[in-house]
């Protein structure tokens, strides 16, 4: 599908921009920067975590998408852009905290470890509802040090009593997390259609990242790992 949608623009001269938003967003931006200046050295692992919030409703995540279609694009195509590597291999799995989802053979948890060709192994994890806000984190360990993206708060604000120290939820969901990196991507946009500009994130990594998904997709299913 992603191909044919790349085929039909091309054959009418118009331009797809896929907007993965980790690529406009300054701390992401920021760690890929470090890592493919080689600011930490050899990346060896990767952790990553996604925990999606507010929950869907049961009644769309029983007929909705799958979860590894959902939710590992963003940081499958970040990833990829960090290390400058494409993934190797795929194993994936995931569980159901609902029995009602259980039944119907549907994952709102889910797992997946990718093997990149110069040997980084990156484990992203990812939840259908995180309580407490919208969690968004990465970490990039290399042989000369470390690289995190941490989360952001709703507020600043810091209040300490004899109980502790309280400070607020994480930011709500996406649209609050990443407000900035959508305007600079709607300014790289304006950019590429009006003055005819390079949009950053090519045909090739919108086909390497739905493979990717679609291996962890099928991994899940077969429990098996799946070469690329």
């Amino acid at each position: 599908k992603v191909v044919s949608l790349f085929e039909v623009c091309e054959k009418n001269g118009a331009k797809l921009c896929c907007g993965f938003q980790r690529r406009f967003d300054e701390s992401y931006k920021s760690i890929a920067d470090a890592v493919r200046s080689n600011k930490i050295g050899k990346a060896v692992s990767a952790n990553i975590f996604f925990g999606d919030h507010p929950c869907p409703p049961i009644e769309f995540l029983l007929t909705g998408g799958d979860i590894f279609m959902d939710l590992s694009a963003h940081d499958v195509d970040f990833i990829r852009y960090a290390l400058d590597d494409d993934v190797v291999s795929v194993y994936a799995t995931g569980s159901s905290s609902d029995e009602r989802l259980k039944e119907a053979g549907v994952h709102d948890n889910a797992c997946m470890v990718m093997t990149f060709k110069k040997g980084t192994v990156v484990t992203l994890t990812m939840s259908r509802s995180a309580c407490y806000g919208y969690d968004q984190r990465c970490e990039i360990f290399g042989t000369k040090g470390l690289l995190c993206v941490g989360n952001e708060l709703a507020n600043s604000t810091m209040m300490s009593d004899k109980n502790g120290i309280h400070q607020s939820c994480l930011k709500h969901s996406f649209p609050e997390r990443f407000n900035v990196a959508f305007g600079a991507e709607l300014d790289a946009f304006a950019e590429t259609i009006i003055n005819n500009g390079t949009w950053p994130i090519t045909r090739e990594d919108c086909i390497a990242t739905q493979k990717v998904a679609d291996a962890g997709r099928r991994s899940s299913s077969t429990k098996e790992v799946i070469f690329l």
